[in-house]
């Protein structure tokens, strides 16, 4: 997805399977842009190969810090198992570069609705680390976050 020109909602955080399907219809009924960082670039890559690879990893998060750095707003949401069409798929993650653009979003002040799930290992520290900041605001659902900030957005 190429980053969009004009003014966009951010949708980032964990790859926890397919919650950003939840928002994007909503944003666009609301027919606001949005940008999915999502990319298959980044299969394959793990802690085992990663230094080989630094190259492509220092290009494909120069395009993700891009894309944040220019977003209007975000949503960002944390999920520890990956769920996919509603199903578990029995496979989890920690999601540690998630929590490294939640820092940015919250450091930058940019207005951000989170999404927190209860099985993510250190929540309580990110939920009292959106509660500190006056630009975001804890979502109890993604389609809590996509209202809010289609509100926010119209208002």
């Amino acid at each position: 997805m190429d980053i969009p020109k004009s003014p966009y909602v951010a949708l980032y955080g964990s790859n926890s399977g397919d919650w950003r399907k939840a928002v994007t219809p909503a944003l666009d009924a609301a027919n606001i842009p949005w940008f999915d960082p999502t990319n298959d670039e980044w299969n394959g890559i793990d802690w085992h190969n990663g230094d080989a690879l630094q190259a492509k990893i220092d290009r494909l998060v120069k395009r993700e810090q891009d894309a944040l750095l220019g977003a209007r707003c975000a949503i960002w949401h944390m999920g520890k198992r990956i769920i996919e069409a509603g199903v578990d798929t029995g496979k989890t993650t920690e999601a540690f570069a998630s929590r490294l653009e939640l820092g940015v979003l919250l450091g930058r002040g940019l207005k951000t609705w989170v999404v927190v799930e209860d099985d993510v290992t250190g929540r309580n520290y990110l939920r009292a680390a959106v509660a500190a900041h006056p630009s975001a605001a804890l979502c109890a659902s993604d389609r809590e976050a996509a209202e809010r900030a289609i509100a926010w957005w119209r208002g």
